[in-house]
């Protein structure tokens, strides 16, 4: 029997898989999208013991997750560029709904909410314009969307919020795309990447760094912001691969950058490509993956030092751990690790069976 897209994503609603652990009080918890062995996808909670809260199907391969402030809502944001979120409940894995891009737009895979979780913000396209938007989405409208304000440029994809709340940080990437054409890049030679801080409340754009058209190819494409304020930004490069341009910076409210060295053998090892990025959790170690090169790199924030690459095949989702200066990271073919940044070596997860997973480009951590 056919069935089309809508009456399938109106009875994934209703579906849903618990796993086989529960989740106690203070425990630290990570949510990711995964693929299983029969590339089935899905929305997953787990530990670093190895157990999985549950497993939540999706109607396509998801992205990255924003995780509500206030209550135990998660979105899981269909990959570029998609027609779907969906609000899931962390803690059952229950879908409360599915949302639809309307027409005209597409997602871009990321979002996040606002300070006090009554909106979520999504990254968008306009497919008229070619511009990139915010979609506003009230939480308590069960997530009917009652807005839109302009990024200040092409092709959003991540956005942060800057300490305080007040402003959005948005990586405007500069590549064009429609889903009519998948994730081809539809103005490879003229993409514009920009940063825009951005207030969502006018739309006005408080600062926008711009990195000119001779370094047009360089997509600004993931954001981790420190408790200081300064942002760090991990770029794709569209360009020739033997130009290898720096690939990880950091930018500080007022639009002042830096680019954060490292050795040439390492960058080449890099492929041009970083799928995600992350500060731990005292906001000074970074961790920035390469699926592509099968590498994670780190640095020190506070003073720029490159401290050294860890092998991993195909790794891309990275979050930060407890303990300072260690990360969890994953892999679409070598599932689930420990990375610390001082040795940058990568342990095992004790005790798991998450391995038999495809893991997909993101993790968010949060305390239980």
């Amino acid at each position: 029997m056919n069935i089309d897209r809508r009456s399938f994503l109106l009875a994934l609603a209703s579906s849903f898989a618990v796993g086989p652990v529960r989740a106690s009080g203070g425990e630290r918890l990570y949510v990711s999208a995964v693929n299983d062995a029969a590339g089935v996808s899905h929305v997953a909670v787990f530990t670093t013991d190895g157990g999985t809260l549950f497993r939540t199907r999706l109607p396509d391969r998801g992205h990255d997750i924003a995780l509500n402030p206030v209550n135990s809502d998660l979105v899981v944001f269909a990959r570029r560029p998609g027609d779907w979120m969906a609000v899931v409940n962390r803690f059952s894995g229950a879908v409360k709904v599915l949302v639809r891009s309307p027409e005209r737009r597409h997602y871009y895979g990321h979002g996040l909410y606002s300070a006090d979780g009554r909106l979520l913000y999504a990254t968008e396209n306009n497919l008229e314009s070619g511009q990139g938007v915010l979609g506003v989405y009230d939480v308590a409208k069960n997530y009917a969307r009652i807005g839109e304000q302009p990024t200040h440029g092409i092709g959003p994809h991540d956005v942060a919020s800057v300490p305080g709340g007040e402003f959005l940080l948005v990586a405007n990437g500069g590549a064009r795309t429609d889903p009519q054409t998948g994730r081809e890049i539809l103005n490879k030679s003229r993409m514009e990447p920009s940063l825009a801080l951005v207030d969502p409340r006018t739309g006005e754009a408080k600062s926008k760094v711009d990195f000119g058209r001779d370094m047009s190819g360089l997509s600004f494409r993931h954001l981790a912001v420190a408790p200081d304020g300064e942002a760090v930004f991990a770029c794709q490069y569209e360009g020739e691969i033997e130009e290898m341009p720096l690939l990880v910076g950091t930018v500080l409210p007022d639009g002042r950058t830096r680019m954060l060295p490292m050795p040439d053998e390492d960058l080449y090892r890099l492929n041009n490509y970083l799928g995600a990025v992350a500060l731990d959790a005292s906001g000074r170690m970074i961790c920035a993956t390469s699926p592509r090169g099968g590498m994670a790199a780190f640095w020190d924030r506070e003073t720029g030092t490159y401290l050294g690459l860890a092998s991993m095949s195909d790794v891309c989702g990275v979050a930060a751990m407890p303990e300072s200066g260690v990360f969890v990271v994953s892999s679409g073919n070598a599932g689930v690790r420990m990375a610390r940044a001082s040795t940058h070596d990568l342990l095992r997860v004790g005790g798991s069976d998450l391995d038999r997973y495809m893991w997909d480009n993101h993790i968010r951590g949060w305390d239980s």
